[in-house]
Formats: C-alpha cells, structure tokens, sequence
C-alpha cells in the first residue's frame, strides 16, 4: 500500500517537473526569439552629413533619413529636431532619432550657413589726390557689408607706404567682415611742393559757359561764342591731368583765399556759369559725363530759379550760386548791364537767400555778366557768401578783393597753347 502511494507520488512529482520544465523552455524560446537585436535597428541619412548654403541666396532643403529593424520599414516613424536659423551665419544641427520597443538611436546632419560677398569698401574723398606738402588731410573711407551691415569701424588703414613728403604716396583701406571676406581699396596721393611765395600765389579760375557736342549740336542749340566743343574741354582736362595740375574744390580755393589750405603751385578752379546747353543732364548731358571720365572737379554757378539741382548731380560737379532769378539783362531800364544791380536792395538781399536756400551753400557767389556794384557786392557779404567771382582775364591771387575774384572767361575761338598760358 506505501509503495503504491510513494510510485504516486513520484508520477505526480515528475509531471510536475515536467510541466515547470516546459514552461522555462517555452519562455526562454519566447523571450530569445522576441529579444531586440540593436544592431539590427539601422537609421541613414539620405544625402551627406555635412553640407553648405549659401546665406540669403539658397534655401536648405532637407533630404531626410530611412530607418528599419531587420527587413521592417520604420522611416515614417522618425522623429526630427533642429536649431537651424538660417538667417543668420553659422553651424547648425538637424537632428533625426528612431525608437523601437526599449531601443533608441539618433544621428545628425551638419548645416553649414556661409556668407561668401567680400564687403563693399568706398573711399570718402578722390582715388587720385593731389596736394602740397604738409597739407594731406586723411578723408577715411566707409564699408558696407551685406550681412554684417554698416562696419566703416573695422576699416585698418595702412599707411606703411606713405610719407607726408614730395612724391607719389600710397594709402591702402582693408575690410573684413565677420566671414572672413576681405576688400580692400587704394588712394594715390601725390605730393607736391607748396609755392615758394605763398602770399603771391597765383591761381588760374578758368570760366566756361556751354558745350556742344557735333556742328549740328552747335548750329541747332549753341551758336555763341562762349559755347564750347567738348571735345576742346577734354583736352584741357586731359592737359591738366597728365601734368599733374591740382583742380581744385571750391571749398579748397575758399580756404586757400583764407588762407587756411596752402596748395601746390599748379592748381586751377574750374567754374561753369549758368547751367544751359551742355551742363545739364536734361539739356545735352556733356559736362558731367568729361569731368567724371577724368575725375575733375568743377564748380557750376547754377541760376537757382531756372533748372532743377537734381539735372547736375555728380561727386565732381558743386553747385552754388548765380541768383536766384536776376540773371537778366536790364537793357535801357537802368544804367548797369545786370538786373542785380538795378532792383531794389530788400529784393537783391530776397534773392540771394532763397538761391542759397536752396543750394544750401553760402560758399561762393557769381555775378551775372560779371557786372557788380558796391551795393551789390555789400548785399552778397551781408547774406553770407565767403567769396565772389567776376571776369577779368588774369589769374587770382589772395590779395585780390574777396569779392572781385578774377577769371578766364573761355571763348569758342581759345586755342591749346592759349589754355596752357592761363594755367601755366
């Protein structure tokens, strides 16, 4: 009977182990063959992994990324992230991960925004300057980069080529923006010797009044005697240019005659009257187009009233004054050519203002047909001009009335050796 109850036993003992057995193996079996394998999770970038835009000219379009665990497409379920501000330079990440189960994985692509426009580098002042010894005054330069905007502060100006002494002198201005790109831009300063007797010194104010281009121009728009081919001006600014003549500004020739500024001994003034036929960009643009081609500088006595500033626009060409409206010829009304001298004072004083009014300028005045009274002159002074010009046919030296400024006026007739002895 015991024997019976313990083989029993043991039957039920055995099943029981069986049955625990069967139970472990069907779990191990379960868990081995749902185990993740990691390095069966795979996600790739479709592209490379580090690339460039250009900054304010391409756009970054994202390429994306595939994923998968063994032969099972998991590239819908890749999630993305990125710190990409691409209006701005610099080096950003996007950023693609991929869970699966307890398993996770993240790789990224390098985005590079680069900027490539070396920055715009402008001189204040001429390419070509000449002026006497002592007397250079640096004019700078301004910078505008694309991306960093206004950085005129950054300019290094080299100066190890220049030396304040007789001769041709170089001055180099350099930018860099925050990139890396650079410019740079050169100034030649010619140097010369200032006039042994300053005091005496005498300069040549060359006077002309309108261009014509062709005979036709002439006979249809400019058949006077002060109307010039401008083919003839080019040759006089040709002659001052390659014989290193200092044309100057008129705000150089006010502070010679103030004596603020010495200049060298070959300088000229450049002044135009009027501002008809061949001055004006409305009425055959001549004049503007030769001084730019030869980077000279000339000063136009506009009369205010009769043409609009915005016609003679150029860095080489300064307006100022030729009244406002009293450039007239006042016949038998009055016993002086011009009209300035011939309408009461109050009304002279009117014009005059609203001419510098509008030019902004008090700098210099020009008397119509060159034709002045003391009144006139006082009424000049009294509104503020600094000096004043006339005609004459010599050369103007500082010890000439401030407000008798001779000139040469220029004729149609003037020969090439007649130009170089008013200069020379």
């Amino acid at each position: 009977m015991k024997k019976r109850k313990l083989k029993k036993k043991f039957k039920v003992l055995i099943v029981l182990l069986l049955t625990v057995l069967s139970i472990t193996i069907g779990i191990v079996l379960y868990i081995s063959n749902n185990k993740i394998n990691e390095d069966a999770l795979e996600i790739k970038l479709i592209g490379d992994d580090n690339i460039t835009i250009k900054w304010n000219e391409e756009k970054y379009i994202d390429e994306g990324a595939t994923a998968k665990y063994k032969d099972k497409d998991l590239t819908n379920s890749i999630e993305t992230s990125d710190n990409l501000q691409l209006d701005k330079i610099g080096k950003y990440s996007y950023k693609y991960k991929i869970k699966y189960k307890n398993i996770e994985k993240t790789i990224e692509r390098i985005v590079n925004v680069v900027e490539y426009t070396p920055p715009e580098i402008k001189l204040k002042g001429d390419e070509k300057i000449i002026v006497a010894e002592g007397q250079y005054k640096e004019k700078g330069a301004t910078a505008i980069d694309n991306y960093d905007g206004d950085i005129t502060d950054k300019i290094e100006i080299d100066t190890s080529n220049f030396e304040d002494k007789v001769g041709t002198q170089k001055i180099i201005y350099k930018i860099k923006d925050s990139s890396g790109n650079e410019n740079s831009v050169e100034r030649t300063v010619i140097i010369k010797e200032k006039a042994k007797n300053t005091k005496n010194q005498k300069v040549a104010v060359l006077n002309y009044h309108f261009f014509y281009k062709d005979e036709e121009d002439r006979k249809k728009n400019c058949n006077q005697s002060i109307c010039l081919d401008i083919k003839k001006f080019k040759e006089h600014l040709k002659y001052l240019n390659d014989n290193e003549f200092k044309i100057l500004t008129i705000d150089e020739f006010v502070e010679w005659m103030y004596g603020e500024l010495e200049i060298p001994e070959k300088s000229v003034l450049i002044t135009i009257d009027d501002g008809w036929w061949g001055t004006s960009k409305e009425f055959g643009n001549y004049l503007i187009p030769a001084l730019e081609e030869y980077k000279a500088h000339a000063t136009l006595f506009l009369v205010v009233g009769w043409w609009e500033t915005k016609n003679y626009e150029s860095k080489y060409l300064s307006l100022e004054s030729h009244t406002y409206d009293l450039h007239y010829e006042y016949g038998n009304k009055c016993k002086y050519r011009s009209k300035v001298n011939c309408v009461p004072y109050d009304e002279l004083k009117k014009d005059l203002h609203k001419s510098a009014y509008v030019l902004k300028s008090h700098k210099a005045f020009c008397f119509p047909f060159y034709d002045y009274t003391e009144q006139s002159i006082k009424a000049v002074k009294e509104e503020g001009f600094k000096v004043a010009f006339i005609g004459g046919y010599r050369k103007a030296s500082r010890s000439d009335d401030k407000y008798k400024i001779p000139r040469y006026p220029i004729q149609s007739s003037i020969t090439m050796n007649e130009f170089k002895n008013m200069v020379n």
